[in-house]
């Protein structure tokens, strides 16, 4: 092999490895925190006075995991395990979350966790205008419409998400892959003797 063969390996390597460790930390998961502080618990479900926010997160993102510390108060006569959030991508397709499933009483209580949402089978990805909507809401309306069920008095929610790696990085990727394989092909012409 020559040395131009060799410096053009080296070189194919050097960039392929360069894309391949920035796509693996593009495609990595990180946390999106959301302060839910004040955020009243409305109606069931779909009502218009419920409080929606919507997060851009990335085209294509996926949301994997869920970590949450925070505290609830439940107005009588509704339920803490009333109080729910619905995290989805802009058509509503995702995960409803009931931090206080099992609390049948009112008041307040606080509540941390953490749930990986690939072990359950309920991780999803977001479309392409990249929105994360969080809908807060209540499973059971006890008192007049408009009227509050209760409060996500404070704390966070920690959303895991896993997003795609950018154009520009896969096309990196790409070409450091071809050249190693041009390289790999390509073998220098031996002069035929005379």
């Amino acid at each position: 092999m020559t040395l131009l063969a060799s410096v053009t390996r080296v070189s194919a390597m050097l960039l392929l490895g360069s894309a391949l460790h920035i796509g693996a930390a593009q495609a990595s998961q990180v946390y999106v925190t959301v302060d839910v502080s004040g955020t009243l618990d409305m109606d069931e479900r779909g009502a218009e006075t419920n409080i929606v926010r919507e997060l851009s997160v990335g085209a294509g993102a996926t949301i994997e995991s869920l970590k949450w510390d925070l505290q609830l108060t439940s107005y009588d006569p509704s339920y803490l395990s009333e109080m729910q959030l619905t995290f989805s991508d802009s058509l509503g397709n995702g995960v409803t979350f009931t931090p206080g499933g099992g609390d049948d009483f009112e008041g307040s209580s606080s509540y941390a966790g953490f749930q990986d949402l690939r072990l359950l089978g309920q991780h999803f990805q977001l479309g392409d205008d990249g929105l994360l909507r969080l809908e807060f809401h209540d499973a059971y309306k006890d008192l007049a419409f408009d009227e509050p069920e209760g409060m996500w008095r404070f704390g966070t929610l920690a959303f895991g998400v896993s997003t795609v790696p950018e154009p520009q990085v896969l096309s990196l990727m790409l070409g450091g892959l071809l050249a190693m394989l041009g390289v790999g092909k390509w073998r220098p012409s031996r002069a035929q003797p005379a």
